[in-house]
């Protein structure tokens, strides 16, 4: 290009033989998407690609991207709507252009959307014959472009109910192992003039062929169904009355843990549990009079970590939404974004950039809003396969840029 500063072929050449400059460079390409064709020149820049250490450090610079957002109505017929992130980078966008959002029918029934995690969308479907309940659950691939690989059916788990008791709530849990993913789902029983509920965990485990009942505990407090728990470390955490219940899957215990004071969980969404990226620690999002509170679990004491200030950020809303009903619908892992529900909107928070938007407002038709489950950009990425035949050629594309201003 015209008046383009351009390096000399022996410059360039001296830079990328540098293995520690290389990998500066690499780095520094942004997306996973722009990482997987750097490793894609030749098996040297794959090799620097793929590298556990390189691969922390990178998603330490550049955390997986939100591209967009499921709204599940809760009640059926079953209807979920995808909704991409507004203003998301060129390459992100045509990420999105690309994927098939809308996860496929299977024996020919629609699914509810129940859970997105690293890439995947969880669905499941329900019938149910005499006493027994019949859950087919499956995880779709949107990103993924080849048809028959975008869906996997898990096999089908069966529930009986019996005289005098309930199911209060379920919820679907997946955990990503090293060679494959383990599913955990957690029924609630009420149980007619008794106090307390009885909580079941199933658990299908990567390559099982069955689901099995896992454990069975019970509790004097009684669990809500908003809002969600989360599982990490082996734990499944829950809102309950008036503490946070821990179902230990492993030792197969139950345990809890008080609130902060002056925090409480209700039916009206202003408390909400939430995990750190690598599941080491629990965080608790309160919002009380347009002030979001994040509250860190750590050593068995509550410490208060950060607090939003929203009322300057909701000034443009004011208008036209009441904020006394205000609530939170979702909590991405580690706090690093909120979802909003501020009379008929939705706002989006990003916490790190202190910025509040508007992502969506419900129609004149629509009575209540569903459950928003974000949709983000799968990590680690999967790195192509190079032959044998390959030779170490370098076209230096959208990477030239990057060298030119490293060097």
């Amino acid at each position: 290009m015209q008046g383009e500063a351009r390096l000399p072929p022996a410059c360039v050449s001296k830079v990328l033989d540098d293995e520690d400059l290389l990998s500066e460079i690499i780095v520094r390409v942004g997306f996973p998407t722009s990482l997987v064709r750097a490793a894609a020149v030749c098996r040297r820049w794959l090799s620097h690609a793929s590298d556990g250490a390189f691969l922390r450090r990178f998603r330490e610079l550049h955390p997986p991207r939100l591209l967009g957002f499921y709204i599940a109505e809760r009640d059926y017929p079953a209807s979920e709507r995808f909704f991409p992130m507004l203003h998301l980078p060129p390459e992100l966008a045509a990420v999105v252009r690309r994927a098939s959002f809308r996860p496929d029918a299977y024996d020919g029934a629609h699914a509810h959307v129940v859970g997105c995690s690293n890439g995947s969308v969880l669905t499941h479907r329900a019938s149910f014959c005499l006493d027994t309940f019949k859950l087919v659950f499956a995880r779709h691939r949107p990103l993924c472009y080849e048809r028959g690989m975008r869906m996997t059916i898990l096999p089908g788990l069966k529930l009986r109910t019996s005289p005098g008791s309930i199911y209060n709530w379920t919820q679907l849990f997946s955990k990503q192992e090293e060679d494959g993913w383990s599913y955990f789902y957690l029924t609630v029983k009420d149980i007619m003039d008794a106090p307390g509920v009885l909580l079941y965990v199933y658990m299908l485990q990567n390559g099982d062929d069955v689901w099995r009942l896992h454990l069975t505990l019970a509790s004097d407090l009684h669990a809500w169904k908003s809002p969600k728990g989360v599982l990490f470390d082996n734990k499944i955490y829950l809102a309950a009355d008036d503490a946070i219940l821990i179902l230990d899957l492993t030792a197969s215990i139950l345990s809890t843990i008080q609130l902060p004071q002056g925090v409480s969980f209700d039916l009206s969404g202003t408390t909400m549990l939430s995990r750190a990226d690598d599941g080491s620690v629990l965080y608790l999002i309160h919002i009380k009079e347009l002030q979001l509170q994040i509250w860190l679990h750590n050593g068995g004491n509550w410490l208060l970590v950060d607090t939003v200030c929203l009322s300057e950020m909701c000034a443009n809303f004011l208008e036209d939404e009441p904020t006394a009903d205000i609530r939170i619908n979702h909590v991405g892992d580690y706090n690093e974004f909120v979802f909003l529900e501020m009379g008929r909107c939705v706002l989006y928070l990003d916490v790190k950039n202190r910025t509040l938007r508007k992502v969506y407002k419900m129609t004149a038709d629509e009575y209540y809003l569903g459950d928003i489950y974000p949709f983000m950009m799968s990590w680690p990425p999967i790195f192509p396969t190079l032959s044998p035949a390959r030779f170490a050629f370098c076209p230096f594309g959208d990477l030239y840029g990057l060298l030119v201003e490293f060097t």
